[in-house]
């Protein structure tokens, strides 16, 4: 791979991969679902490794693929980086808004907030700046000043910030079908703390609020994590590739549950409930982003 991968074939793989789907895929791309299995089989063929397994019941990562596209979302991130900044030397800084928001909430929520955002201001608005990473960095970047609004995942608000609600999310357990767990539907405080479970990395607020929360049920997790991913996807993929149970927002499961790639699975008398959080420093935001903050206060959640 002289000239590098082919990003627009990593592209397609991670949307597969996280749609399960290639006419999903392709539906979001714009091509057909020929054309990005082309990419996928030609990027397979170049770095001489299979990485996606196709079955009548949909599309999935093989582990091989799994490293690829985690590795691949560093590369994709930085070309939508360097996208972003050429973009940004034909705006006027002073109608930028620069929004750093931590995963969950970048990939579920945002782009309806941001549509409607722009619905309401037309091309007067803002442009606004995208940055997605993990609560922890988000934070990070309102106190550096590299953000002009957060949106965090963590059950408690870093000191010296302003912040506000703007949503709820739950935390849920969910196992791939062959899991002795999916068929109880059930799992005891105890048994969950001390169980390997797929996680993100430390930093996350999807962790922090499942740490924190069984933490305060009186057992703390105890066990060694299985696999401790830095995306959503990976820690889907690896649900379902049944290396173990694992702990991931409401809003990331809800299709795969219906759709049955998924099960949920109860705690007993617990359930994981966190507030999703605009921060920003300074005491009162700029007109924008008050604006902003509106707009998601009347989106249907």
């Amino acid at each position: 791979m002289r000239n590098g991968p082919d990003l627009e074939a990593l592209r397609a793989l991670a949307l597969v991969a996280k749609e399960s789907s290639m006419s999903a895929a392709s539906a979001q791309l714009g091509v057909s679902q020929q054309a990005i299995s082309l990419r996928i089989r030609n990027l397979e063929k170049d770095l001489r490794m299979r990485l996606l397994v196709r079955s009548a019941r949909g599309s999935r990562l093989t582990p091989t693929g799994e490293l690829v596209v985690g590795w691949g979302t560093t590369l994709l991130t930085a070309a939508d980086e360097f996208s972003d900044a050429v973009n940004s030397l034909r705006t006027d800084r002073g109608k930028m808004m620069r929004i750093a928001a931590s995963l969950t909430i970048a990939e579920h929520l945002l782009p309806e907030w941001i549509a409607r955002w722009r619905i309401s201001h037309g091309n007067d608005g803002p442009v606004v700046q995208l940055t997605a990473a993990n609560s922890s960095t988000v934070v990070e970047a309102i106190r550096e000043g590299t953000a002009d609004l957060g949106l965090v995942e963590t059950p408690v608000v870093p000191a010296g910030l302003r912040s506000v609600t703007v949503a709820y999310d739950t935390i849920e357990v969910v196992v791939q079908h062959g899991h002795r767990w999916a068929k109880t539907r059930r799992v005891s405080v105890r048994e969950l703390a001390g169980t390997g479970l797929v996680l993100r990395e430390t930093g996350s607020g999807t962790r922090q609020a499942l740490e924190n929360a069984l933490t305060e049920a009186g057992f703390p997790l105890a066990a060694e994590p299985a696999a401790v991913l830095t995306t959503t996807l990976g820690v889907r993929s690896a649900i379902m590739a049944g290396i173990a149970p694992g702990a991931l927002s409401s809003l990331a499961v809800s299709e795969d549950a219906r759709a049955g790639r998924l099960v949920r699975v109860r705690i007993n008398n617990l359930q994981i409930t966190r507030p999703l959080t605009a921060i920003w420093a300074g005491t009162t935001p700029p007109p924008h982003i008050r604006d902003f903050l509106d707009v998601i206060a009347r989106t249907d959640r």
